[in-house]
């Protein structure tokens, strides 16, 4: 059995930023997920964001083989 793990939102309040709490956060995820025999988790950031792009790329993401694709409805 493959178990897929997904982050949707992470949000630290803005008098927390920058003092580790979402990288405390994620390294607690990450321990239990691989504790339940996961052995990839997959995000979605936006390319521009570079703050959030840095923040996973310290915590040992790296760019995947998926390619997020949209279709727009509408204006």
């Amino acid at each position: 059995m493959t178990l897929i793990y997904s982050i949707d939102t992470i949000g630290v309040d803005p008098s927390f930023q920058k003092k580790g709490v979402a990288r405390m956060l994620i390294g607690e995820m990450l321990n239990y997920i691989k504790k339940v025999g996961a052995d990839t988790v997959y995000t979605f950031v936006n390319w521009r964001d570079w703050g959030l792009l840095q923040f996973f790329d310290a915590m040992g993401f790296k760019t995947g083989d998926m390619i997020n694709l949209e279709f727009k409805i509408g204006d």
